[in-house]
């Protein structure tokens, strides 16, 4: 039992808060895959959950006041960085359904893994490729535990919006050149 304390001991050493720097590292990272970094971007500037943005409907966003609902309870004012970010993930989403055929459901899941935004992400899944990506930058660091970041305060810590933004717009581009069967 002993040498049992002595792992968890060793384990809760190593996990962490997450610092600006490392949040920053992980965000562009994450950005690889559009999606998945607007995912990571939300979850650090919001400070919501997994669940929560898992959740998540484009409803629930207003881009032209640039206010957020989460779990219809909480709102959250989002800044100008977000908001770009989110409108560039908006159209990347619709464009893929477009070029696919597939109508968009109107409820649509702003980060639904099928094209039509009719089924939200699993919450577990994204949870776990969220560990994966931060041990695969050398950090036992989990999304529950990800503190809230202002996006001044990513930025300042070496995010580069543009060329997050480059990116999603980027991952557009490539669906619209692909041949069609």
């Amino acid at each position: 039992m002993r040498l049992h304390s002595k792992r968890s001991a060793a384990y809760a050493a190593l996990m962490s808060t997450t610092t600006p720097v490392q949040a920053a590292t992980i965000v562009m990272e994450a950005s690889n895959d559009p999606g998945w970094g607007m995912f990571v971007w939300l979850a650090t500037t919001v400070g919501a959950e997994a669940d929560e943005l898992c959740a998540l409907r484009w409803d629930d966003i207003d881009l032209d006041t640039g206010l957020l609902t989460l779990d219809q309870q909480r709102r959250v004012e989002l800044d100008a960085h977000t908001i770009t970010l989110l409108r560039a993930h908006l159209a990347h989403c619709a464009a893929q359904a477009a070029i696919l055929g597939v109508e968009r459901h109107p409820g649509a899941y702003v980060f639904s893994p099928w094209p039509d935004g009719g089924t939200p992400p699993d919450s577990g899944e994204v949870t776990e490729r969220y560990a994966r990506l931060c041990a695969g930058l050398g950090w036992i660091l989990r999304l529950d535990q990800l503190p809230r970041y202002s996006a001044i305060e990513l930025i300042a810590a070496g995010v580069d919006v543009r060329a997050f933004t480059w990116r999603l717009q980027r991952g557009l581009s490539r669906i619209q050149r692909r041949p069609r069967a």
